[in-house]
C-alpha cells in the first residue's frame, strides 16, 4: 500500500513538472511571437468568414483544395485591400491635418460650452477638461496612425496562415474537437457561437462604420466642411467606439462651424447627423448585428477598450471578438459543471 502511495506521489509530481515546463515553454514562445497576435486572430476571422463556401466548392462541387483556396483568399485580398489601399493613398497623407488643428477644432466647443456656464451659472465642462481631450484625441491619433501601419505587417501573416488553415481544414477542425475537454453540446456551442460572433464583428461593425462615414461625407460636404473625405474616414473610424462614436467627429465639427460664423450651417449639420448619420446607425445595426448575434453595447466598449490595448488599430474588432468570446466560454464553463453536479 504504502509503495502504491508513493508510485502515486511520483506520478504526481511528474505530472506537474512536466505542466510546469510546458507552460514555461508555452510562455517563452508567446512572448516572441505575441505581436503575430492580430494576424492570428485575422486569419482565424477570415477562416470562419470562407469555411462555408471552400467546404462547398471542395466537396460539393469537387475543386482541387488548392485551387479553391487560393481563389478565395485572392478574393478575401481584393475586398480587404482595395479600400485600404485607396485610404492609405488619398487620406492618409492629410491626417497630419487633424493633430495640427485639434484645438482649433474644439474651439467652436469650448464656445458653446461657456455660453451655456453663463446662462446657467453652473460650469457643464470646464475649459480646462476641454483643453486636456483636444490634447488626447491629438496625441492619440500618430499612434492610432501607427498601429495601423503595424497592421500591414500583420496583413502578410494573415493570408499565410489563413492558406495553410484552408488547404488542411478538415484535419484542423478534427484534432481541435478532439481536444477541446467538452462534451459533444458544447462543442457544438462553440462552433455554432464562434461562427455568429466572428460574423457579427467581422461583418456588421465594418458595414456599420461604411455607412455611417458614407453618410458623414455627404454632411460635411453639403454644409461646407474642408476635406469631407478624410473627416468621413476618422467619422468612419470613430463610429466602431460604442455609446460616443461618430458624435467623437461631427458634435466638434458643429462646434467648429459655429465658432467661425457659419450658424445656419452649424445646424444644419447637427440636424442633419442628428437624423441621418446616428438614424443609419441604429437601423443597421439592428437589421445586421442581431442578424447574427445579439451583441450588448457594453461588450463591444469594454472591447474597443481591451483591443486597442492589446492589438492596435485592428483591436477595433478583435477586442469585442475576445470579450464575446470569454462570456461564451464562461457559460460552457458553467454548463459543464452543472451537469456534472447532477450526475453526481
Amino acid at each position: 500500500m504504502k509503495e502504491s502511495n508513493t508510485k502515486s506521489f511520483n506520478e504526481y509530481f511528474r505530472q506537474i513538472v512536466f505542466f510546469i515546463v510546458l507552460m514555461a515553454l508555452s510562455f517563452l514562445i508567446f512572448l516572441q511571437v505575441k505581436f503575430l497576435i492580430p494576424g492570428f486572430l485575422g486569419s482565424v476571422t477570415l477562416y470562419v468568414l470562407n469555411r462555408k463556401t471552400l467546404f462547398h466548392l471542395v466537396y460539393q462541387k469537387k475543386w482541387n483544395r488548392y485551387l479553391a483556396t487560393i481563389l478565395l483568399i485572392i478574393v478575401d485580398a481584393i475586398i480587404l485591400l482595395i479600400p485600404f489601399g485607396l485610404a492609405t493613398i488619398f487620406l492618409l497623407p492629410k491626417l497630419h491635418h487633424f493633430s495640427d488643428n485639434a484645438n482649433d477644432l474644439f474651439q467652436g466647443l469650448k464656445e458653446i460650452v461657456a455660453r451655456i456656464n453663463e446662462s446657467t451659472g453652473i460650469e457643464v465642462v470646464s475649459g480646462e477638461n476641454l483643453n486636456d481631450m483636444s490634447a488626447f484625441i491629438a496625441s492619440a491619433f500618430p499612434d492610432l496612425l501607427g498601429s495601423a501601419l503595424n497592421g500591414v505587417a500583420n496583413t502578410v501573416f494573415v493570408f499565410f496562415l489563413l492558406f495553410f488553415m484552408m488547404t488542411n481544414a478538415q484535419k484542423m477542425e478534427f484534432i481541435l474537437l478532439k481536444f477541446i475537454p467538452l462534451n459533444h453540446e458544447n462543442k457544438r456551442l462553440v462552433t455554432s457561437e464562434t461562427k455568429n460572433i466572428v460574423t457579427s464583428y467581422a461583418i456588421g461593425i465594418p458595414a456599420l462604420s461604411l455607412a455611417q462615414g458614407f453618410f458623414a461625407v455627404i454632411g460635411y460636404k453639403i454644409f461646407g466642411i474642408k476635406d469631407p473625405l478624410l473627416w468621413g474616414f476618422i467619422t468612419c473610424v470613430c463610429s466602431i467606439i460604442p455609446i460616443v462614436g461618430s458624435g467623437l467627429i461631427w458634435i466638434p465639427l458643429v462646434g467648429y462651424l459655429y465658432s467661425h460664423g457659419h450658424h445656419d450651417a452649424a445646424f444644419g449639420l447637427a440636424i442633419y447627423c442628428f437624423v441621418v448619420v446616428i438614424k443609419v446607425d441604429n437601423v443597421l445595426r439592428l437589421i445586421l448585428l442581431k442578424a447574427f448575434a445579439d451583441i450588448h453595447p457594453l461588450i463591444t466598449l469594454f472591447g474597443v477598450i481591451t483591443g486597442l490595448k492589446l492589438f492596435g488599430f485592428i483591436g477595433l474588432i478583435f477586442g469585442p471578438l475576445l470579450v464575446s468570446y470569454l462570456l461564451l466560454l464562461i457559460r460552457i464553463f458553467v454548463n459543464e459543471f452543472a451537469e456534472h453536479a447532477k450526475t453526481e
